[in-house]
């Protein structure tokens, strides 16, 4: 799985890419402590996520993990993305 931009720097505010998933892939950021920030499906083998949380607001400074579940619902780690502040 590749991430771009990857970490996200403070000064960036445009889309961020999720390239190399399953198409239809479910796709789920959570925060370290595994709270869901992003849900939605890879389309074409790609996720795009604006870094916002479900409230609209940036999100914090910090790792974030991608997981990742298949046709058969198997999910795992497909990446991290780091976001700097």
């Amino acid at each position: 799985t590749q991430v771009f931009p990857n970490p996200v720097r403070e000064t960036y505010f445009g889309p961020i890419a999720i390239n190399g998933l399953v198409t239809n892939a479910n796709i789920k950021i959570t925060d370290i402590d595994g709270n869901l920030v992003f849900e939605d499906y890879a389309k074409g083998g790609q996720a795009i996520w604006n870094g916002k949380n479900y409230k609209g607001e940036r999100v914090s400074s910090g790792t974030y993990l991608i997981m990742v579940a298949n046709e058969f619902n198997t999910q795992q780690v497909a990446g991290k993305i780091f976001f700097l502040k």
